[in-house]
């Protein structure tokens, strides 16, 4: 009598949980979730093309300070979704951006700071212009995005970043030009 107790307690616990499962499921199955949609955003009821890149470009202009210097902005793929990417200098400041191609909502947005507090006449390094050539060299047709002296491990380098045809390139030279590190990144 005991053996058939415990069973039915296991039977009845086991049918307790399947129920419970099976009516969650029931109750979350028939819920979508809905489109997020952002100010300044117009969702149509089946988002079935990209915004235009003039849309785009609009978006990105609001993001930045007056007077930026736009350097690209361009559709791409990104971790599975399609994204406007760009960049754009002021000043000493980088500004990044990534907007969904579907929505024209802001995904990602950042600035950096990519002055130098070093000076090359200061520091016995070649010039600005220098580094610059030096990337056109190896790099043809390739918009500098910037180029700044820093030091790094003790030492000072030029840390650089160009654009082209849809690569990001990174340069590290050391102060007296030589080509330390490149790296290209498709963005």
């Amino acid at each position: 009598m005991k053996a058939i107790k415990n069973r039915l307690g296991k039977v009845l616990i086991v049918a307790t949980i399947a129920v419970s499962l099976l009516a969650t499921s029931f109750a979350f199955a028939d819920t979508k979730a809905a489109p997020k949609v952002t100010e300044g955003t117009t969702m149509t009821a089946k988002a079935s093309s990209v915004i235009s890149w003039s849309k785009a470009m609009s978006i990105f202009r609001k993001e930045l300070p007056s007077k930026a210097s736009i350097k690209y902005l361009h559709l791409t793929r990104d971790d599975g979704m399609r994204v406007y990417k760009g960049k754009a200098t002021k000043g000493s400041y980088v500004y990044s951006i990534e907007i969904k191609a579907y929505t024209g909502e802001v995904r990602d947005y950042d600035w950096d700071y990519e002055g130098s507090r070093y000076s090359a006449s200061r520091v016995g390094a070649v010039s600005k212009s220098t580094i610059i050539s030096k990337i056109k060299k190896k790099v043809p047709g390739a918009m500098v995005v910037y180029v700044k002296l820093d030091r790094d491990d003790g030492r000072y380098v030029y840390e650089a970043e160009a654009y082209k045809g849809g690569y990001e390139y990174d340069f590290e030279y050391s102060k007296r030009g030589t080509l330390l590190e490149y790296e290209r990144d498709k963005v």
